[in-house]
């Protein structure tokens, strides 16, 4: 039965994806259906609220969860609908790559209390072009034995030196390539940059190799696409170097809408088919997002690795990979604070006008407490701030 449902499951998924008309269709509709999710989703988490004292037992890093190592926060594109270019130009980020050593360190920590998935995408930046990047991901993968390695590239680089071989080499498990389509003139629109034909050609390589190793890498291609779905899976470059390759272990999709980058995208940055995502009330919640954990390429631990406004040494940074462990900074005063503070109403900047606000609920509560070991609080241990 469940190999049944499986089949009916991606038959559907490929025919919205292979049919220009029926995905315009479902994609413009699921821009309606997620504002009624998301809005459902509010009202139940406003109702049903996870206290307090309920998060205090469930804060401590544990393996259920994942962690982000930030390799660099290098780019080299120019995203429209990307916070990065906009940074870069004021001036306000501090760039660079991470070191062997901090990668070691961290992805040890994860490892000894039995980590399954690691993420070496940072907020901003590449991954790709960290040139120490093969070297992280062989450690990762065979010698710390992460179950699930990702990172996500805009491809851009996957020809350099035939690094889509090596990843699939290695034995990278999944990666996830963020691109606008498949035409020239839309990509270097959207991306800013000229290389379109590096991309394209990338993406048919990795695809191909992947292939004929028994595609041992899950790949999805989501398309940030100012192309409605019609254009690009009509185009002549998805039919020949992309299509071919599409299996329940090789994927797409388009963007139905984007996040805001806490106020730093606005209407102005978005073009064609590409629509804002709508602000979200701010409920007196704290964001799923401030409970997992992101290493910055410098050894700064920053809560929520989806976004920034200005740069990433912001107020959600909460300690340092050299000075205390992942677990002691998870259970730390700095990172409490932070996750306490929305019940009051205090938010940090970055947090104050995201649309990829996602507040906790019971379902998250009771999943991610499956995972974490309860902590039992007691008059001599009670919750700081609340007494």
């Amino acid at each position: 039965m469940k190999n049944f449902l499986y089949q009916i499951s991606w038959r559907i998924y490929r025919a919205v994806h292979s049919n220009g008309l029926l995905a315009d269709l479902v994609y413009s509709a699921a821009y309606y259906y997620q504002q009624f999710i998301r809005r459902g989703a509010y009202r139940r988490a406003e109702k049903n609220v996870v206290t307090v004292e309920e998060l205090w037992k469930v804060r401590e890093f544990k393996s259920g969860g994942g962690l982000q190592t930030g390799v660099t926060n290098i780019c080299n594109a120019k995203c429209s609908f990307c916070a990065y270019p906009k940074v870069v130009a004021n001036k306000t980020l501090q760039t660079g790559v991470m070191t062997f050593e901090i990668f070691k360190k961290a992805v040890d920590e994860w490892a000894a209390i039995g980590g399954q998935w690691l993420d070496l995408t940072p907020v901003v930046g590449d991954p790709l072009v960290d040139p120490g990047l093969l070297k992280k991901v062989d450690y990762a993968v065979n010698q710390a034995r992460i179950k699930s390695v990702a990172l996500t590239t805009n491809a851009i680089l996957l020809n350099r030196n035939d690094i889509y071989k090596k990843l699939i080499d290695l034995g990278i498990n999944n990666i996830f390539i963020s691109t606008q389509g498949a035409s020239q003139e839309a990509y270097e629109k959207v991306y800013g940059v000229k290389h379109y034909p590096e991309v394209i050609s990338g993406i048919r390589n990795l695809l191909e190799y992947n292939f004929k190793k028994g595609e041992s890498a899950s790949i999805v291609i989501r398309f940030r696409n100012s192309e409605k779905p019609s254009q690009i899976v009509r185009s002549k470059d998805f039919i020949e170097q992309i299509k071919p390759f599409l299996s329940a272990k090789v994927r797409i999709n388009f963007t139905v809408d984007f996040d805001n980058w806490g106020g730093t995208i606005i209407e102005e940055d978005m073009s064609g088919f590409m629509k804002l995502r709508k602000l979200p009330p701010a409920l007196a919640l704290p964001c799923q997002s401030l409970f997992s954990f992101v290493v910055r390429h410098d050894g700064h631990v920053r809560l929520c690795g989806c976004r920034l406004v200005r740069n990433d040494m912001d107020d959600l940074v909460v300690g340092d990979i050299h000075d205390k462990s992942l677990q002691e900074i998870s259970k730390s005063s700095e990172t409490w604070d932070i996750i306490k503070g929305f019940y009051f109403g205090k938010r940090p900047e970055t947090c104050r006008a995201c649309t990829f606000y996602r507040p906790v609920n019971r379902l998250w509560l009771n999943d991610r407490a499956r995972h974490n070991s309860m902590q039992v609080v007691t008059k001599t241990n009670p919750l700081p701030g609340l007494v």
